[in-house]
C-alpha cells in the first residue's frame, strides 16, 4: 500500500532526480556525493546544499515505497568525506530524519554499502542504461 505524502510536484520530481544522481555516482564508483554536489547536479542555484532537506527525506521515502536501498545515506557532509569515513551532517541525525527512516548512526555505513552494491541498472524507471 502506497501512503500519499504532501510533497510539492517539484520535491517529488527532485527527489526523485536524487535518486537518479545518487545511483548514477554508487555506479561509477563514487564513495559519496557532498550535499554542494547533490545540488549542483540538481541544477539549484544555492550550491551550499542548503534547501535539500524535503528532496532526501522523499527519496528516502520513495526508495523504501519500493525497496531499494536509502540513497539519501550517500549524501554527506565535505568535511566527513575528506575524513574518509563519509556520514550525514549530524544536523541529519538532529531533526529526527534517521529515526523516521529506521536507521541510527551507527546503521550508516552498512546502508551505504548497500546502496553501493545495489544493481540500480535494473530499475528501469531510473532510464541509467
Amino acid at each position: 500500500m502506497t501512503v500519499e505524502r504532501k510533497v510539492t510536484p517539484l520535491t517529488k520530481e527532485r527527489a526523485f532526480a536524487t535518486i537518479q544522481i545518487v545511483a548514477k555516482a554508487a555506479l561509477s564508483g563514487e564513495q559519496a556525493l557532498t550535499y554542494s554536489d547533490l545540488a549542483r547536479r540538481l541544477g539549484m542555484s544555492k550550491v551550499n546544499g542548503q534547501g535539500l532537506s524535503s528532496y532526501l527525506n522523499e527519496a528516502a521515502a520513495m526508495c523504501a515505497e519500493h525497496g531499494h536501498p536509502n540513497v539519501s545515506v550517500l549524501v554527506v557532509s565535505k568535511e566527513s568525506l575528506d575524513r574518509g569515513a563519509p556520514m550525514p551532517s549530524e544536523g541529519s541525525f538532529a531533526d529526527g530524519f534517521y529515526a523516521s527512516t529506521g536507521l541510527t548512526q551507527s546503521d550508516i555505513p552498512a546502508e551505504q554499502d548497500r546502496v553501493r552494491a545495489y544493481d540500480w541498472r535494473s530499475v528501469k524507471t531510473l532510464a541509467l542504461d
